[in-house]
């Protein structure tokens, strides 16, 4: 149950917007490939997944379980060299465009979930090392 105004640093509540909006426009970018001829629904396999264990690291960091911290490593690592790579064999300039963009968000969310407020926030960190 989560109170109607949640108390957390901002840190942590970017990374809850970046984890659920980077899985949302990737689904967003399958929606507008599924125009291309010889697309097929399997188009939306890995945008899906990536909203689903987003939306689970999400819903640990709200309930502050502190696995969630490592398995939001794991999904945004994951995803970051998913786009990294789709960013390099991309055809179309905008999907590289896309890819890029949704890359460093990945990458900015690992970078988040090491910071001391989400460690704070989770494990109840002190500022030694």
């Amino acid at each position: 149950m989560i109170p109607a105004k949640w108390k957390a640093a901002t840190e942590v509540k970017v990374v809850c917007a970046l984890l659920a909006g980077l899985g949302l426009a990737y689904v967003g970018m399958a929606a507008i490939l599924m125009f291309a001829p010889y697309s097929t629904a399997r188009t939306f396999l890995l945008p899906v997944t990536s909203v689903v264990l987003g939306g689970l690291v999400v819903a640990g960091l709200v309930l502050r379980m502190s696995s969630a911290r490592f398995a939001g490593f794991g999904v945004s690592f994951l995803f970051g060299l998913l786009h990294a790579l789709s960013m390099l064999a991309a055809e179309l300039f905008w999907v590289k465009i896309v890819s890029g963009l949704l890359f460093a968000g990945y990458i900015y969310t690992a970078v988040l979930l090491n910071s001391m407020p989400v460690k704070r926030h989770l494990l109840g960190a002190t500022n030694d090392a």
